[in-house]
């Protein structure tokens, strides 16, 4: 710890562990007070400040009893304590992510990093973060995330900074050259021709699974997300099934938006549209879910892989992906097959980009090296 010593009965400005404090005597009483500020030239000036207005108060109030506030609640009144908290800052942004996000299930993420925050910054002032602190921030971090994630919760706070800068809540970004490496994703594994088949033909002739046999299906053969799949209504189609708009998915027991709440329309094969029109009742009504749980419910993404996906790829001794893998599946096969990434990116809904960063895997296995000379 390090003093300004000053003379006897004055206030000295000091540090504990890095943080600012005031230190005196009055009476015979020894006060101790947390400037709430990390040891810098600029906050030591803001101390040194709150420093002088308790002498001054000190020298007072032995001509005017009273002058003095020994609950000290008048100095901590003071810009250095005014100065927004990080966790308050956090706040404000979230609640501000809140009126511009379209799904309000995002929020989760604003208020898991909120208690990360709390965690390791606790009460400090946003202001006071430094460029060291965020990346002792972001070690820390890695060490309760994966990489992926870390980055993303790293690129959240140094928007909530450039945010609170143009707000004038602080005047730095400590987040601006923070970054976080990501080791290299593996391109999906695709399921092969051969274990589709096998897929398709077990759910239909296994009485355990034929009830989902329709959605996987539908799932494999356009490739949508099975959010979007089983968000799907009969008004979605046109009247003859021949044609399907995606612009809605469901999830975690609501009616949402797409991932990208972007929607897409595209003409289906005679298979798919036979396939449908089979499966639509005589009367229907537009609302109604095309594919639903057995019960009639909408379809539950933890449930359709506990009783449907998990059991059905172990039956085959298929080796496990997720159901999300369909769309990996589809995608594949389509470039395979000679689609352009133009026209996959029109049915998936995804960028380009998108699809040959993320969805494009090698549907007939591991790549092989030929000869070639």
């Amino acid at each position: 710890m390090s003093t300004i010593k000053r003379p006897k009965g004055s206030v000295s400005v000091g540090t504990d562990r890095g943080w600012l404090r005031l230190r005196w005597r009055y009476k015979g009483k020894s006060y101790t007070m947390a400037v709430g500020l990390p040891d810098n030239p600029i906050n030591r000036s803001l101390a040194e400040r709150q420093a002088k207005l308790i002498e001054a108060d000190v020298e007072a109030d032995h001509i005017t009893p009273g002058a003095f506030d020994q609950t000290l609640a008048k100095y901590r009144d003071t810009d250095a304590e005014k100065a927004v908290s990080l966790i308050k800052l956090w706040e404000r942004y979230t609640e501000y992510k809140r009126k511009t996000l379209p799904d309000a299930r995002s929020l989760d993420k604003y208020h898991g990093l909120s208690g990360h925050l709390q965690e390791f910054f606790r009460k400090r002032a946003a202001s006071s973060i430094s460029e060291t602190q965020a990346f002792k921030f972001r070690d820390w971090l890695l060490k309760k995330l994966e990489p992926i994630t870390a980055r993303e919760r790293i690129g959240m706070l140094r928007a909530c900074w450039q945010w609170g800068i143009k707000r004038n809540l602080v005047t730095e970004n400590p987040w601006a050259e923070v970054r976080v490496k990501v080791p290299p994703k593996a391109k999906p594994k695709p399921f092969t021709a051969a274990e589709i088949s096998r897929i398709l033909e077990h759910m239909k002739g296994e009485p355990r699974y034929q009830h989902w046999s329709d959605f996987v299906e539908f799932c494999l053969s356009v490739g949508c997300r099975p959010g979007e799949a089983a968000g799907l209504k009969w008004k979605h189609f046109t009247e003859d099934c021949d044609s399907v708009w995606v612009g809605e998915s469901f999830g975690r027991g609501r009616q949402k938006g797409t991932k990208t709440n972007q929607a897409r329309s595209f003409q289906l094969f005679p298979e798919l549209q036979a396939m449908l029109l089979k499966r639509r009742p005589e009367k229907w009504n537009g609302n109604d879910y095309v594919f639903t749980a057995p019960k009639g419910t909408p379809i539950d993404d933890h449930n359709f892989r506990r009783r449907c996906w998990v059991p059905l790829l172990d039956d085959l001794d298929i080796p496990y992906r997720k159901p999300y893998n369909t769309r990996h599946t589809f995608c594949s096969h389509a470039l395979s097959q000679g689609w352009s990434v133009s026209e996959i990116a029109a049915v998936t809904g995804n960028s380009e980009e998108t699809i040959l960063r993320n969805y494009v895997g090698n549907p007939h296995g591991k790549a092989q090296v030929k000869r070639l000379y």
